[in-house]
C-alpha cells in the first residue's frame, strides 16, 4: 500500500500518494528556483499553485479521493513541462515575438468565460470585459454603447449598469486568462504578471489628476459591493430552495412508499382516499396487470422524487456529478415507466368497450291497508367497522380485514304506474370486454329493500360480489305510483333519489319530509 499525504496549496487541501506527491514537489521546486523570490516572482509562483488546485478540485469528484502520479501528469502537461518553458533562451523570444504570439493564438486558445476587465477600464470594465469575450477592438463596444445610449432613450447605459453588477470582475490571473480565451498554463500566467507588473508602472509615472482615478474607484468599489450583496442574497435564495427541493421530495417521497402499504398515508386527511395504495389496482385490472401497474405508478412517481432530492442536496452541498449514466438511466426508465402505465391502460380499456343494461320484472307491492306508501332508507353499510375506503363517482371501494368490496349508491326515481297498483322496477347497467361479459356483470349487482306493510325500506348502497371488477356498474330503482295514490319521502331517502319530476318542479331534497299524491298531471304536494 502506498503512503498517503496530506498537503495544501493555495488554500485547499488535498489528499495525495507519496509518489505523486515527490513529482509535484520536484515540479514545484524547479518552478520556484526559476522564478526565485522576487516580489514579480512570488505573484507568479502564487498564480500557478492556484492553477493547479483549481485542475486538482476539477479532476476528483470527492473530497476522500486522492491525488494520483497520473493526474500529477496530466496537470503537468495541462500547465507546461518546465525544461520546454524555461530552456528557450529569452533573446530568441524578443527576436520572434510575433511568431510565438501566432502560436499562441492558435494553440493556446480554449473557451473564453465573461469577466469585467479591472485592468483597462473607464468605469467598471463592462465594455473591455466583452471586447476581451468576443475579441474585438473596445473601442467599437464603446462605440456601441455611446450609439444606443442617444437611439435607445439611455436603455445601453441601464444595460450597462446591469452588467456591471452581475458580471463578475476578473480579479486572479486565472479569470483574465479565461476572460482572453488563453489557456491556463506557466508561459501564459508569467506573460500577465509581467504585463500586470508593467502597467503598473507605467500607470504611476503617467498619474498626473489624482481626483479622476479615486472618484472611478470609489464608484466602481459602490458596484462591486452591489453585486456582492446581490450575489449572496443569490446563494441564500439557492440554499433555501435547496432545502425545500430536499424537505418536498423526501416528506412526498415517504408519504408516497406509506400509501402503498398504509391507510390515509399519501393523499391525506382532506380528501376522499382512505386505503392502501395497493388496494386500487385490484379493482380495476386482471392478473399480472396488477403487478406491472404497481412498478409503473412506483417509477414514474419515485424517480422525480429522487430526481428533486438529489437536486436539493446539490443545490445545498454545490458537488459536482460528472456521471451522466446515472441521469440518461432515470430517464430512460422514467419514460419506460410512462409507456408502461399509457399500454396497460390501452389494454385495459377492452373492459370497458361493450354496455349492457338489464331490466327487472315490475314487481308488485303487496296490498296496503292505506293509500299512503311511506319510502326510507338504511345504511346497510357501517362505515366505522371497515380499515379504508376510497370514493369514485358513487362508488365506494372499502377494506376490511384484507378484503376489498365494492359498493355504490343507487339512484331513485318516481314514475306513474299503468296497472293501478304500486310497483317497483330494477334496471342494471354494467360494461365489459364483450356484450356477453358486460350482461354478467350488470346480473351481478347485488341489492336489497324490503317492505313491511305501507314501509319501504331500500338499502342506501348495492354491492358486487368478492373479487368483482370495478366496470361502472350502475343500479336505477324506478317506484310507480298508481294515480290517486299518495307516497311519502323520509328524509333518509336523501342519499338516493335522484331528478324526481313534479308538477310543481320542487327541487329533490325539497320533497323530503312531505306527502305526494300521484294526479293526472304528475306528482303533487299534498296540502296538509
Amino acid at each position: 500500500m502506498k503512503k498517503t499525504l496530506t498537503i495544501n496549496i493555495s488554500g485547499s487541501i488535498f489528499h495525495i500518494d507519496e509518489d505523486a506527491f515527490e513529482k509535484l514537489q520536484a515540479y514545484l521546486r524547479t518552478i520556484n528556483a526559476h522564478y526565485g523570490s522576487s516580489e514579480e516572482g512570488r505573484e507568479i509562483i502564487a498564480d500557478i499553485e492556484a492553477r493547479i488546485s483549481e485542475i486538482f478540485q476539477e479532476k476528483l469528484s470527492t473530497k476522500d479521493q486522492v491525488v494520483n502520479v497520473d493526474m500529477i501528469e496530466e496537470t503537468i502537461s495541462i500547465m507546461g513541462k518546465p525544461e520546454e518553458i524555461f530552456a528557450i533562451d529569452e533573446d530568441s523570444i524578443e527576436d520572434e515575438s510575433n511568431q510565438e504570439s501566432d502560436t499562441k493564438d492558435t494553440n493556446g486558445k480554449k473557451k473564453r468565460r465573461l469577466f469585467r476587465d479591472p485592468d483597462h477600464r473607464v468605469l467598471g470594465g463592462v465594455a473591455s470585459g466583452l471586447a476581451a469575450y468576443f475579441g474585438i477592438d473596445v473601442v467599437v463596444i464603446r462605440l456601441l454603447f455611446a450609439l444606443f445610449f442617444f437611439l435607445g432613450y439611455g436603455f445601453s447605459f441601464l444595460l450597462y449598469v446591469i452588467l456591471w453588477i452581475a458580471v463578475p470582475k476578473a480579479v486572479t490571473t486565472t479569470q483574465k486568462l479565461e476572460m482572453k480565451g488563453k489557456k491556463v498554463n506557466i508561459s501564459n500566467i508569467e506573460e500577465t504578471i509581467k504585463d500586470e507588473y508593467k502597467e503598473v508602472k507605467e500607470s504611476f509615472e503617467n498619474i498626473r489628476d489624482k481626483s479622476g482615478p479615486q472618484v472611478r474607484d470609489g464608484f466602481d468599489s459602490v458596484i462591486d459591493f452591489l453585486g456582492t450583496a446581490l450575489r449572496l442574497i443569490l446563494k441564500v435564495f439557492i440554499i433555501l430552495l435547496g432545502i425545500g427541493f430536499v424537505f418536498a421530495g423526501f416528506v412526498t417521497l415517504i408519504s408516497f412508499i406509506g400509501s402503498m402499504i398504509f391507510v390515509n398515508s399519501f393523499f391525506g386527511p382532506f380528501s376522499d382516499f382512505h386505503f392502501p395504495g395497493t388496494v386500487l389496482p385490484h379493482m380495476f385490472l386482471d392478473g399480472s396487470s396488477i403487478t406491472l401497474f404497481t412498478i409503473g405508478v412506483i417509477v414514474v412517481i419515485g424517480i422525480p422524487l429522487l430526481l428533486l432530492i438529489f437536486a436539493g442536496l446539490k443545490l445545498l452541498f454545490n458537488f459536482k456529478t460528472n456521471n451522466k449514466i446515472i441521469g440518461f438511466s432515470a430517464l430512460a426508465l422514467w419514460i419506460l415507466g410512462i409507456i408502461l402505465l399509457v399500454s396497460l391502460s390501452f389494454s385495459q380499456i377492452k373492459g370497458y368497450m361493450q354496455s349492457s343494461t338489464r331490466y327487472s320484472e315490475n314487481i308488485e307491492l303487496q296490498a296496503t291497508q292505506t293509500d299512503t306508501l311511506y319510502l326510507k332508507t338504511t345504511d346497510n353499510i357501517d362505515f366505522d367497522w371497515h380499515d379504508g375506503h376510497i370514493g369514485l363517482d358513487n362508488i365506494k371501494i372499502i377494506v376490511k380485514d384484507d378484503k376489498e368490496i365494492i359498493i355504490g349508491e343507487p339512484t331513485l326515481d318516481i314514475e306513474k304506474s299503468n296497472t293501478g297498483k304500486f310497483e317497483i322496477k330494477l334496471k342494471k347497467k354494467s360494461r365489459g370486454r364483450s356484450n356477453e361479459q358486460a350482461s354478467e356483470n350488470a346480473e351481478n349487482i347485488e341489492y336489497k329493500w324490503t317492505q313491511t306493510d305501507s314501509v319501504i325500506t331500500f338499502n342506501q348502497y348495492f354491492s358486487l360480489p368478492a373479487s368483482s371488477k370495478w366496470r361502472n356498474q350502475k343500479l336505477h330503482i324506478t317506484v310507480k305510483v298508481p294515480e290517486g295514490k299518495v307516497i311519502y319521502l323520509d328524509k333518509s331517502m336523501k342519499k338516493i333519489i335522484h331528478d324526481i319530476d313534479n308538477i310543481s318542479n320542487t327541487w329533490d331534497y325539497d320533497m323530503l319530509d312531505e306527502m305526494w299524491i300521484m294526479q293526472k298531471e304528475g306528482l303533487s304536494k299534498l296540502e296538509k
